[in-house]
């Protein structure tokens, strides 16, 4: 587990801002087709019909699904090798572990915000965020 200091991680947001970005992506993407093949499925299980599923890969290509799944997997993978925690991938939500008053924290960034300006105890969740 590496400990950032507040400008170490607010260093890393211009690599770590377009990873989150196409994160937050493909998740919306994945979860919106998840969302069209369970409807269609209730759809065409209810009509008693059965037919092959629209999104499967039908060539040696990534199905749509599998394409956002492996982007987002992929961007989680590069999160993680700097030691970031990701905790809503749909939103751009981020952790990095620090180091406050003696005690482990997580300094707490969003998809969005111009800067690292807020922490939370390692239980807190965003709901406990506090500015720095």
């Amino acid at each position: 587990m590496r400990l950032y200091t507040v400008e170490e991680a607010r260093a890393t947001l211009p690599t770590v801002q377009p990873i989150l970005q196409e994160l937050s992506e493909a998740t919306l993407e994945f979860n919106r087709l998840q969302d069209m093949v369970a409807a269609l499925r209730k759809t065409v299980l209810a009509d008693g019909n059965l037919v092959a599923d629209p999104w499967d890969a039908t060539t040696e290509e990534e199905s749509p699904l599998a394409r956002a799944q492996t982007t987002a997997r992929r961007c989680i993978e590069e999160l993680e090798e700097l030691d970031i925690e990701v905790k809503d991938p749909a939103q751009g939500l981020i952790d990095f572990y620090h180091m406050r008053d003696g005690q482990v924290v997580y300094l707490c960034y969003l998809l969005g915000e111009p800067d690292i300006l807020y922490w939370h105890t390692l239980d807190g969740g965003f709901a406990g965020r506090q500015p720095l």
